[in-house]
């Protein structure tokens, strides 16, 4: 076949390199068969080469997603506020077949694998909750404005979820603790030298909260938890509410507190945790930093 660049001479099948995009990303394509002009250098590709091309480039993108965990698939339905009917028919699958999936009966195919994928990364809340670099983006943007304020440890921590749209099981999970545990922590319904330094210092990492402003936090979080303690048994003459009620209730009443707090912040010495309970979640922290768990 002559070249269609310089007339000159015909192509010879030679080898090359391609550079293509994945997901952002720029990955290199080696030992690829080609059409070469030996007079001009023209490089042009058959169908059958093209076609060769594609299936390296799937293969690449299928190796470069992980394989989407049972727990996760499970989120991912939460997330999407669907029925394991609905998110069948959205993906063409068997109730069965997903159900399989979730359960961790077998694990999901390459090719279905990357169709989620696919969902997932149309979806913001998602990718925020499933895929860890889209957590760590999202989490730094929250931060951004959240460090730089005046707030308690469990303030934050409701600050930022609801900012990054975390699933509060996503954060129990990711640092090992209960719902439960989490939303004591979340309403400073608990001192935090009660809570245990290794808790205090996975949250911190998670979030990835500088030491300085961790003990700040913290700091601001004990008045806050001995000021709801001073009107315990004003909260305890307030009407009966059903269990609903009694957590808007009690939301309302502790941001309240937060805010009186931070008021008197600057007109009373705070009560300050411990040296010795810092230390030992700085150290903490920091061991968790170095092994990476």
């Amino acid at each position: 076949m002559i070249c269609t660049n310089c007339f000159e001479a015909e192509y010879k099948t030679a080898k090359t390199e391609l550079t293509v995009t994945i997901n952002g990303e720029s990955h290199v394509l080696h030992n690829l068969d080609c059409e070469t002009c030996p007079a001009c250098g023209e490089i042009t590709f058959t169908h059958a080469q093209s076609l060769e091309i594609d299936k390296k480039r799937i293969a690449l993108e299928f190796g470069l997603k992980p394989l989407l965990a049972p727990d996760q698939l499970k989120i991912l339905r939460r997330v999407l506020d669907m029925k394991l009917e609905e998110i069948c028919d959205l993906l063409h699958v068997g109730r069965n077949t997903y159900g399989r999936w979730e359960r961790g009966e077998v694990e999901i195919t390459p090719s279905m694998n990357l169709l989620v994928h696919n969902l997932i990364e149309k979806v913001p809340i998602a990718g925020v909750n499933l895929l860890e670099n889209e957590r760590v983006i999202a989490i730094h943007k929250a931060n951004a404005p959240l460090l730089g304020q005046y707030v308690s440890f469990g303030e934050y921590i409701r600050e930022v979820i609801a900012a990054t749209k975390l699933l509060p099981d996503v954060v129990c999970n990711s640092v090992g603790i209960e719902l439960a545990e989490l939303i004591k922590i979340e309403n400073n319904d608990v001192a935090p030298e009660q809570i245990p330094p290794e808790v205090t210092a996975s949250i911190a990492r998670f979030f990835e909260v500088p030491f300085d402003n961790l003990k700040r936090m913290l700091n601001e979080a004990f008045s806050v938890f001995k000021m709801k303690n001073s009107v315990t048994s004003v909260h305890a003459r307030s009407t009966s509410y059903d269990a609903k009620g009694a957590a808007v209730q009690t939301s309302s009443v502790n941001k309240i507190i937060e805010k009186l707090a931070q008021k008197k912040a600057g007109s009373q010495a705070q009560t300050q945790v411990s040296e010795e309970y810092l230390e030992k979640v700085k150290a903490t922290l920091k061991n968790l930093n170095k092994t990476g768990l």
